[in-house]
């Protein structure tokens, strides 16, 4: 989240920490049903602006004793504990979907993993950096495993690991109007001596 928000200026990443901490903590969470203020504090809190009777000076709800809020909070994260189950096993069956074996083609577009170092002199932090650089086009496969890549836009060219890439899902057509069509790098030109006779 805090990579999404900065952007380029990473200087007042710490500003936004007390933003970031309230939409957590008071989001319910797909995997217990559940905000996490309310499985500490066992109640939900009442955030900035919300909604409220200003004429009503208490808070509308009747005062409950401790033993019956003990008896609900037990109830309560014996649902979670459910809720949890029936999630991982969701979780499993959709990264199951996701895991199977995937390599690019050449001509093939793709997002490369990017290896960033902090430079505290110009205040960048490679945590909160894109993890990812885009796009790629595969022009060769050097072995089984590394590709040699070039940047669509500018022609810059890099090798990768195959465990580097992911497929980049764009405008496709913008991309071909923009960047020439890559051959591989043995395959024959289309006007060359071997396909006249």
């Amino acid at each position: 989240m805090l990579g999404q928000f900065i952007g380029k200026e990473q200087r007042n990443w710490d500003d936004l920490l007390p933003e970031m901490t309230l939409a957590l903590n008071t989001s319910v969470c797909e995997a217990t049903g559940y905000s996490p203020d309310f499985l500490v504090q066992g109640r939900e809190p009442r955030v900035p602006k919300a909604l409220y009777d200003e004429q009503t000076f208490s808070t509308g709800q009747t005062t409950t004793t401790p033993e019956a809020k003990a008896t609900k909070m037990r109830e309560v994260f014996e649902m979670v504990r459910r809720n949890q189950q029936t999630a991982s096993i969701e979780q499993a069956r959709h990264y199951n979907l996701r895991s199977r074996k995937w390599q690019p083609g050449v001509g093939d577009r793709v997002l490369v993993k990017e290896h960033h170092l902090s430079k505290a002199m110009e205040n960048f932090a490679a945590k909160l950096a894109p993890k990812y650089a885009w796009p790629y086009r595969v022009t060769n496969f050097v072995s089984p495993v590394i590709v040699e890549l070039d940047k669509v836009h500018n022609g810059k060219r890099r090798t990768a690991h195959l465990s580097e890439l992911k497929p980049f899902y764009g405008d496709k057509e913008a991309d071909a109007a923009e960047s020439p069509k890559i051959l591989p790098r043995h395959a024959p030109e289309p006007n060359s001596a071997q396909g006249e006779e």
